[in-house]
């Protein structure tokens, strides 16, 4: 046996071990199985609370990647003694049985109802009663492996590698017309690239519960400052990556733009400690699907637009939930109030109404958004006739 045992070595022995087991077993037969703890018993160069808190990490580090060891209660002596152990819930540790089916296989189950078990079927042979399974449609397949592809290529996806991992096990066993390389259809953005280092420290912060200090630009006040926050979820919206987290400074929840960080560094005291706990009625799906003009973690109040829409465009923005009715004319027409944190945005967002909305308060906004009508008609409007082009200038 070599002098010294890996962290990896480790790792594969105990969930080795444990796998092969259906019964939960003490810390007490884990440390004398697995050889790197057994080792450092019998070898006298640990005692046993290093062995012990050895296990410990390792088990919490396995259990970060998605390794399901439980702790679990059990009786020994008949009944009658209670003692503590670990199993491994092999329901979510294994995969279910992945089955390709064939445009032919799916035909035959739509007119009977039910999968094919045929002999030589591509059915995976006889997948046991008691096992999962997941059943994907060839050309369902194919789209999965598109999409897998895509985010893989992605510079800034926090999930790159599993991605690529994905991809190369759905395509071990597909068709190689399905394997063919997408069409480039996008350009790298350069943001994207560059928060990727970030997003990596803001990832592993977020799933330790460690709070993270920054250096954050605020467009909203045009100045810097450094924020400490507890970071609650990520979320890519508008093509830019965006973190939800508990301000401390703010005493509240505040939206701050990935792009806009530099250096973040996450609280390395007591890492195996979590520094907060998310709220269980914490929703992300709430802080998602935001208009651009909604963005932003500025810690003033936002800005109530009044906004006059013409009928029947009025009706429109009723039903897509664009502010609230303020009054309404015999005509249908209606002014609505919207809450806006970044005006230049939610002032293109008017413009591109057509004529059919128009912002009438607060004066400030109103005078910018007549400033950007002006703007836009002077670089639209067509010379006069006419006109000779200047010397030396553009014909």
């Amino acid at each position: 046996m070599p002098d010294r045992i890996s962290k990896l070595q480790r790792w594969l022995d105990l969930v080795a071990y444990l796998a092969g087991r259906r019964f939960p077993v003490s810390a007490e037969q884990l440390w004398g199985a697995i050889p790197a703890y057994a080792q450092g018993l019998e070898g006298g160069s640990k005692d046993p609370e290093s062995v012990r808190r050895m296990f410990e990490r390792d088990k919490d580090e396995l259990r970060s990647m998605g390794i399901p060891i439980e702790t679990v209660t059990f009786h020994i002596d008949q009944g009658t003694e209670e003692s503590h152990g670990y199993r491994l819930a092999t329901r979510d540790f294994h995969l279910p049985y992945l089955r390709l089916m064939r445009e032919a296989e799916a035909g035959a189950q739509a007119k009977v109802g039910k999968p094919s078990t045929r002999p030589g079927s591509h059915a995976a042979s006889q997948v046991p009663a008691s096992a999962r399974e997941f059943v994907i449609r060839e050309d369902e397949a194919g789209a999965a492996l598109e999409g897998l592809r895509d985010v893989a290529a992605l510079p800034g996806f926090p999930l790159r590698r599993e991605a690529r991992s994905a991809f190369r096990k759905l395509a071990f066993d597909l068709d190689p017309e399905l394997l063919r390389p997408a069409p480039v259809v996008y350009a790298e953005d350069p943001e994207t690239k560059a928060t990727a280092d970030v997003l990596r420290t803001l990832s592993d912060a977020l799933l330790a519960r460690k709070k993270v200090t920054f250096l954050y630009r605020s467009i909203e006040r045009d100045e810097e400052a450094v924020r400490t926050v507890h970071p609650w979820g990520l979320l890519f919206q508008h093509g830019r990556w965006y973190l939800v987290a508990w301000a401390e400074d703010r005493a509240d929840v505040r939206m701050f733009r990935v792009g806009r960080m530099a250096g973040v560094k996450p609280n390395t005291k007591s890492s195996g400690t979590p520094d907060y706990e998310i709220p269980g009625d914490f929703d992300l799906r709430a802080y998602s699907g935001r208009k651009a003009w909604e963005l932003g973690e500025g810690a003033a109040a936002p800005t109530q637009a009044r906004v006059w829409f013409r009928f029947p465009r009025s009706v429109w923005a009723d039903r897509n939930g664009h502010g609230t009715l303020v009054t309404e004319d015999e005509k249908g027409n209606q002014v609505r109030e919207i809450p806006v944190h970044r005006p230049e945005p939610f002032l293109r967002w008017v413009l591109s109404l057509e004529g059919d909305a128009r912002v009438q308060g607060p004066d400030e906004l109103r005078d910018a958004f007549r400033a950007m009508v002006e703007e836009v008609a002077r670089r639209y409007e067509p010379a006069p006739a006419g006109r000779a082009p200047k010397k030396g200038g553009p014909a």
